[in-house]
This record gives C-alpha cells, structure tokens and sequence, in this order.
C-alpha cells in the first residue's frame, strides 16, 4: 500500500506494509504496587482470563493460552499455541436492545483502559457531546487509519449507540488523507442520522484533540467533550457486544528516512524488540529509536526492555542522531511554529502547551524544547 501523508505542509508518499505478530512465544504482564495479580505460579490460564487489577480498577487479561511464571512481579505466560479462550454467556446479539446502565455496568466490570484511565469514567462523566477523532494524529502513524478500515460498521454503530442511549450529539472526524475510510464512511453514514461525519482537511498539529475543541467546538469547555479514537471505539464495542476485553492492538514500525512503514497487528504483552526482530528483523542495531513522536526527542535506549500497551502506538528507528546541542540563537523558529502561540524558551513552558514537539523539530540548536533539562 501507498500512502500520500502530509506533515509540515510537504506530502510524502510513505509505503505501507501490513504484518500480523498474533503467535508469540510468550507475553509478559508487569505488576506494580497495590496491583492485585488473580493467578499462581504454575498456573494454566485462557485467552481473555483476568491476570491482573490495578488500584485504580484497570484489568488486564490473558491474550495467550499457556502455563503461568511469576517472577519479580512480572507474569509470563508461555504460549501453548491452541487459542484456548474464554468466552462470555452474557454476549448479545443486538445492542440496540442494551440500556445505558447494563453499558455502564459491563464497561466497568470489564475494567478497560483508555489513556490509562477506566475508560467507563468517560461515559459516567457529564460530556455535552461526543467526538470521535479516528485520526491518527501523530506524524507517520497509521493504527487508527487500518483499524477504522477493517471495523468501520462495528465503530459506526457503537458511535450511534452511545448518542442514543446517553442522549448526546455524536461527531466523527477523519482526516481527508485517509481518503479511503473518508469515502467508506460517505457510502455508509446515511444509516446513522445521529452521527455528524466531518472530513477535517488540517494535518498535525491541529488534528490533535485541544485544537480540535478549540477550532470546531469552542462554546464548549475541552472537558465538556467526550474525546474517544477508534480504538477506544472498539473496546467499547467488543465490551459491549462480547462481554470481552480486546485481546490486540495496532502498532506502527516506521523507517521515516526509507519512506517505509509497517503497520503490525500484534498481541498486548507481546516484546516490542521481539516483535520488531521476528516481523521486520534487526532494523534497531546502530540506530536510534523513539516511541510515538521522533520531534520530542525522547530516544528509548532499550526497546526489548517494553511490552505492547496502549501507551506504544510509534516505534521509529531512525539514522543515529550525533548533532550536539547548542546555545539558542534566538532565532525565534520555535515561538513562529509553535501552534498554540506560546514561547518555548520559557524556563516554565507554559500549561497550554500540547507537547507537539514541532519548536524542537525546526531548532537549529537541537534544543529539546520541551524537556525539562532544556539548555538555555
């Protein structure tokens, strides 16, 4: 697959190739203090089976089947390779029949996550409207655009069935460079009345969530909206409809200096260095890698030290970096870009920064603007 992507007001046409890493040897749940871990040393355990709550009530579940090892709070389980699972007698078979309080109450008891918060709080919460930013909006990813691709009826109706049953408009943003769902979605929305469909022609920064509010829903405050993405989308679906925890997410592997991506469809808990090694190879050796956004400058110095989580959606693997930092030469690139308009040589950065990274990607110093050790 091609893709034309538009970052800094230049088009790239990136390639895209599709993986699956869904068989791993093993996958690792971590435990911290005050988490509660449901299973023994030894133990057997099922796709979908409860392994771990944390104290603020996020549940994580078993995404293989295989016996158990614990050790210094870290839960591995070695595949077993049948896809042995757990399912749900409570799964239904039309959601329109669901009511707010049994989504409420399913959602909770499943006690999944979304931007490491229940994502149950989301629906409890007095939002005045719903928005669905399905874009993916950090430069060079591609989950959100794949995932709305393969569930694009599944995410649709759990948008409609949200406006319905908690009485509130629904808005749903996509990208016009994701020209392919943009035209799936024209073909389909006029089954969901209740759903305001708008192709937002903006590329990063202002596709993010604060300018978003700021742009197209200003007479609201930011904490009035209920901001979901697909993905938080399907679990609600799946919750809803399955009474079941979502076992996988998308990952993007990009090579930004090849023009390259992948795009890895891949189990939580799976190795983030064994999944790069066993669907890429050794790509990392004498390069340097970041998580999410490659402009914040945060390097991740031993990628098979991470598990796959809703928290790594970006692993860039990029030329080594041997620039030193300089003294800043007060140009004043970094205050001209800066899209909320605040002055990042601040020695305090100010609270309305979104932590872009665009001032630290046109330094000419190779300041890290946003760090809090920032040079001066």
């Amino acid at each position: 697959m091609k893709l034309t992507y538009k970052f800094n007001n230049d088009e790239k046409i990136m390639n895209i190739e599709r993986k699956e890493y869904l068989n791993p040897d093993h996958i690792e749940v971590y435990a911290r203090e005050g988490d509660t871990i449901y299973v023994n040393d030894g133990d057997f355990v099922y796709i979908n089976q409860l392994i771990k709550e944390s104290s603020n009530g996020i549940k994580s579940y078993a995404t293989v089947s295989g016996n158990v090892t614990i050790e210094n709070d870290v839960v591995t389980i070695t595949n077993d390779g049948t896809e042995s699972a757990f399912v749900s007698s409570n799964a239904k078979e039309n959601l329109d029949e669901i009511k707010k309080e049994d989504m409420i109450n399913a959602l909770e008891e499943l006690g999944i996550e979304y931007e490491n918060k229940l994502i149950v709080d989301k629906l409890k919460g007095n939002s005045k409207i719903l928005v669905v930013n399905a874009m993916d909006i950090e430069p060079y990813q591609f989950n959100n655009n794949y995932l709305f691709e393969e569930y694009v009826n599944e995410l649709l109706l759990t948008i409609d069935l949200i406006s319905k049953k908690f009485n509130i408009d629904a808005y749903l943003l996509l990208n016009k460079y994701d020209d392919n769902n943009v035209r799936t979605v024209k073909g389909l929305i006029g089954k969901y009345p209740l759903i305001n469909f708008k192709v937002i022609n903006d590329v990063y920064p202002f596709n993010t969530n604060q300018l978003i509010a700021k742009k197209f829903f200003n007479d609201l405050k930011y904490e009035d909206i209920m901001f979901l993405d697909s993905f938080a989308l399907y679990k609600i679906y799946v919750g809803l409809k399955d009474q079941l925890p979502v076992n996988f997410r998308y990952v993007t592997v990009c090579l930004p200096e090849k023009d390259m991506a992948y795009v890895i469809k891949t189990k939580y808990g799976v190795n983030t260095g064994e999944l790069i090694k066993e669907t890429i190879g050794d790509i990392t050796v004498g390069k340097d890698v970041y998580l999410n956004n490659f402009m914040r400058k945060v390097k991740c110095p031993n990628i098979s030290s991470l598990i796959v989580n809703d928290n790594i959606k970006t692993i860039f693997v990029m030329e080594y970096d041997d620039r030193v930092v300089n003294k800043c030469i007060k140009c004043g690139k970094c205050v001209d870009i800066c899209p909320v308009k605040i002055n990042p040589r601040a020695k305090k950065l100010d609270s309305a920064c979104i932590r872009c990274g665009l001032c630290n990607y046109v330094c000419p110093a190779n300041i890290n603007l946003i760090s809090k050790d920032k040079e001066k």
